[in-house]
């Protein structure tokens, strides 16, 4: 792996990942977190915690915090999750990675871990051997100019819309699309961490819903938030989108 960007000064190491995977920053005394950060614990150099970016004061307490920011379209809370089980850091039982997100996860921590072993962050040889057998492959899915015009369609737990993946990092969503308002619970009745992200994407959007649907055009950055902002995610978003041939965005992209 070629590290894209290194930056180093007393305060912290920053790595920046190539191919928009990421950055890595290592701190002794951090005083900000990131937004859509993983923050693992350091003390006595070993991993006693995995946090995320909201839990940022329980890890002022550390000797030393490694923070991992994914890529915009990934959802670090998946993340943390992945090294909590990856590290046997206390688990959360109502936190769990959906399927079709699995993939996703293992992809983006792959260059994570790659580093995160350099630096002597390794998990026991069994445990890991059990992560490597059982870590699929990402699919890749490209962006092309053909792809700008052509709309696609959801009907899906309630929400209906037109959406067209008009640049690489920009998915457009028609207006007069249907929101769905099936809220989703943990098991406990909790909001999780989706629903969440959810929730704040349509809070960011607030001037464009009136109710349940939208009333001008919103633009997204994935069509993971695509997802979350119609129906509150959880499922697959590429294969969610259809064209009038009922040819899936994932048919046409991977």
């Amino acid at each position: 792996m070629k590290i894209k960007e290194a930056v180093y000064d007393q305060q912290q190491l920053s790595l920046v990942l190539p191919d928009e995977a990421g950055r890595l920053a290592i701190m002794d005394e951090p005083t900000s977190i990131p937004k859509n950060s993983v923050i693992l614990v350091i003390v006595s150099n070993q991993i006693v915690d995995v946090l995320d970016d909201r839990q940022f004061e329980a890890a002022k307490a550390a000797t030393r915090v490694i923070i991992l920011t994914p890529n915009w379209d990934m959802m670090a809370g998946y993340l943390v999750e992945y090294y909590r089980q990856k590290y046997q850091r206390s688990a959360n039982k109502d936190q769990v990675i959906p399927s079709e997100q699995v993939k996703n996860i293992a992809s983006c921590a792959g260059a994570f871990d790659q580093l995160l072993d350099w630096l002597g962050y390794s998990p026991r040889k069994e445990v890991e051997a059990v992560k490597k057998a059982s870590k699929p492959g990402k699919p890749q899915h490209k962006w092309s100019k053909t792809l700008a015009e052509r709309p696609f369609y959801v009907d899906y737990q309630g929400s209906k819309a037109t959406v067209y993946w008009q640049k690489r990092n920009q998915v457009r969503i028609e207006k007069g699309a249907i929101l769905s308002q099936e809220l989703p619970l943990n098991k406990d009745g909790s909001i999780g961490f989706s629903a969440r992200l959810a929730e704040k994407i349509r809070q960011d959007n607030q001037t464009a819903i009136t109710g349940n649907q939208t009333t001008e055009d919103v633009i997204l950055k994935s069509v993971n938030e695509m997802g979350m902002f119609l129906y509150y995610g959880n499922t697959n978003g590429w294969l969610v989108l259809k064209d009038d041939e009922d040819k899936t965005l994932n048919e046409w992209t991977v």
